[in-house]
């Protein structure tokens, strides 16, 4: 592979276009009658980023609506996604953003948050991760937000080349959102961008669905019930696979789990939903007890809750019953970013669950951010 730049666009290709009334039809989520007043054309980019220190490429999914000669770019930071194939009930591909391919099944964040954004005015910008689409061979640093981001931002900088090329007029100022995972990815990269990518992008608000922000707490609470049947037992075993794959750690799996893991797949299928029949016992012992002092340092490197002052607002939306993602990991973050001096909104939906509160995060979204261009 030819040296090229991270954040290098190097090719994009039309997919399709939309009227505003066509949009209307494919969101299903939310009705948009009132707030889809553009077409949209959407397009796959091609980019170079670094993956595991190499560099590689990937994709990303970018709406642009009719009709606009500035820019107001939103990122979007998708859900948790096994990367598999289930027979005929599931396949990761069809939930890929640059897989889009306009119809009105599957793709549900990219018709319902993408195409609704997009035809409000906004030009959005839907990374597919590392792991998805055309690095579907690749394994995906499931919520390790330090590697996640570095495909999630040059990806960003990729679009600017695609605006700068279509002769679009934009001064760097950027919305951030995402759900669940995608939550963890928007508000580490609104910390990220501010501390290291303040030439590239000015953020302006972030704004995150249930997302995993106070990260070791999380842990520790799932860990806390590490003898019950948990019905997120699947994506703690691969989150915990993830992070000692991406991070300094790169222990032996052995170390770490009670049972064979390979690979990924291995993480993603414990034999049981119970952690402590799913982690060695030595190590599950030294986490809770706080000796494993590195594995710590990694869940607190993860852990965006607090100890940083957001530049531009922070909106958290979350269901207070959500049995996936607790709704502590939201209150925490507004009350230590505002410890911090952050200007944070928590908008809490009483008895709302993990995938309950869809209309309600795009259409006050999209209400904030208006306020804001």
């Amino acid at each position: 592979m030819e040296f090229k730049e991270r954040g290098s666009l190097i090719a994009f290709e039309q997919k399709g276009h939309f009227t505003a009334r066509q949009i209307i039809e494919n969101v299903d989520k939310l009705s948009v009658q009132g707030t889809a007043v553009h077409g949209v054309t959407y397009y796959s980019i091609t980019y170079r980023t670094e993956y595991d220190g190499k560099q590689i490429d990937t994709k990303g999914l970018l709406i642009v609506p009719d009709d606009v000669d500035s820019v107001y770019l939103i990122a979007y930071f998708k859900g948790t996604q096994l990367p598999v194939k289930l027979l005929n009930f599931y396949d990761s591909q069809n939930e890929t953003p640059s897989n889009y391919d306009g119809g009105k099944e599957n793709f549900l964040e990219t018709r319902n948050m993408g195409l609704t954004w997009a035809s409000a005015g906004y030009t959005v910008f839907m990374p597919d991760y590392i792991g998805f689409g055309s690095t579907i061979d690749k394994e995906h640093p499931y919520l390790y937000y330090p590697e996640m981001f570095k495909a999630n931002i040059d990806g960003l900088i990729a679009t600017k080349q695609f605006i700068a090329n279509k002769g679009l007029a934009y001064d760097n100022r950027l919305f951030l959102t995402g759900w669940s995972e995608g939550g963890g990815a928007c508000l580490s990269a609104h910390k990220y961008i501010q501390e290291t990518y303040t030439s590239e992008f000015t953020v302006v608000a972030s704004s995150g669905l249930a997302g995993p922000y106070h990260f070791n707490r999380f842990i520790d609470v799932l860990l806390s019930k590490k003898d019950e049947d948990l019905n997120i037992s699947n994506i703690f075993s691969w989150g915990v696979y993830s992070l000692n794959k991406f991070s300094d750690l790169k222990r032996p799996t052995d170390q770490i789990f009670a049972y064979p893991v390979y690979d990924q797949f291995a993480a993603m299928f414990p034999p049981s939903k119970k952690i402590s029949e799913t982690l060695n016992n030595y190590f599950l012992s030294k986490i809770m007890d706080g000796t494993d002092v590195k594995f710590r340092q990694v869940l607190d490197k993860n852990t965006f809750s607090e100890g940083w002052k957001p530049v531009g607002k922070v909106y958290l939306h979350h269901g207070d019953a959500d049995n996936v993602v607790y709704f502590f990991n939201s209150t925490d973050t507004r009350d230590g970013l505002t410890a911090a001096g952050g200007d944070v909104k928590l908008y809490t939906y009483p008895g709302g669950g993990h995938v309950t509160e869809l209309e309600n995060y795009i259409t006050k979204t999209l209400g904030d951010f208006n306020l804001l261009k």
